[in-house]
């Protein structure tokens, strides 16, 4: 009976160390649990700036977009009146040669008039 005894009173510690080891074990898992879902809150955290950051920076960049619009129709602007200014300069060079030109026929024309003097 001894022996018996001796061997539950073996079999009960080993049990008791069986469970106390598998206490910490989850005492262990629940502490990594915790931290792992610190540092999953911080991540989210982290990303939510992110977000917003890159949300700032989505908005700069539809803001310059905007004025590169308005700059480049200002520009096309200026170009078209440049080139309406060329085709008047034009238009005018070569009228004034036609009426250069009429000018000469119209001076030949009267130095031909002789005038009678009284």
């Amino acid at each position: 009976m001894r022996n018996l005894a001796s061997k539950s009173d073996e079999a009960a510690k080993a049990t008791k160390e069986l469970i106390e080891g598998s206490i910490a074990a989850v005492a262990e898992g629940s502490q990594v649990v915790e931290r792992v879902t610190e540092s999953l809150e911080q991540t989210s955290i982290i990303a939510g700036n992110v977000t917003a950051k890159v949300d700032i920076v989505v908005e700069a960049v539809e803001h310059q977009n905007s004025a590169i619009t308005q700059v480049t129709e200002g520009i096309d602007q200026i170009s078209l009146v440049v080139q309406t200014n060329s085709a008047t300069a034009q238009q005018s060079a070569a009228a004034s040669e036609e009426l250069s030109a009429e000018a000469s026929c119209l001076k030949e024309l009267v130095e031909r008039f002789v005038l009678a003097r009284t």
